[in-house]
């Protein structure tokens, strides 16, 4: 089985994939009043021709080892994520690539809880791993029902699958 190795998490090695923020320490500028600071825009998701995000949570446990099974892309829309508690393993291949090439062009990343990944259209991904603990809950922004009608999903067989290493 080939091996990819985790990046560190910067923005110039996430740019061909998306954007993220971290949105429990933020590093912008807050607006605000006593006690309160308001950070807006932090991260755009692009929804495509849709006007609502669906918010929806992914709970994965350690009894999946961090092993790529799947790919998935959305073609239509972006899609954001964030751990809720702990740091996750998450895995993309560019925008573009077919199947084989998505194979071989992933990228894994550690993303410590409470930063938000925004996800460009056509991105290859699909679910984060726990990277040190039992279990992570993820929460997934998406246009409602998009895992309904704008989700390309791909089982890999057993020799195309990629381990995820630190």
């Amino acid at each position: 089985m080939r091996e990819i190795k985790v990046k560190e998490l910067t923005l110039e090695q996430f740019k061909p994939f998306g954007s993220f923020s971290n949105m429990i320490n933020p590093s912008a500028r807050g607006n605000g009043i006593g006690g309160m600071a308001f950070y807006a825009d932090m991260e755009v998701l692009e929804l495509g021709s849709v006007h609502a995000a669906a918010f929806s949570t992914t709970r994965v446990t350690d009894a999946i080892k961090p092993v790529v099974l799947a790919l998935e892309r959305h073609s239509h829309c972006g899609e954001g994520i964030m751990s809720l508690d702990h740091d996750m393993l998450v895995y993309f291949a560019p925008a573009g690539a077919d199947l084989t090439h998505a194979i071989e062009e992933l990228n894994a990343f550690l993303v410590p809880p409470g930063v938000m990944l925004t996800i460009r259209p056509g991105v290859w991904h699909c679910m984060p791993f726990p990277a040190a603990s039992d279990v992570i809950n993820v929460l997934n922004v998406l246009p409602e029902r998009t895992y309904a009608n704008d989700c390309e999903m791909h089982m890999l067989k057993e020799e195309e699958r990629v381990a995820i290493i630190l």
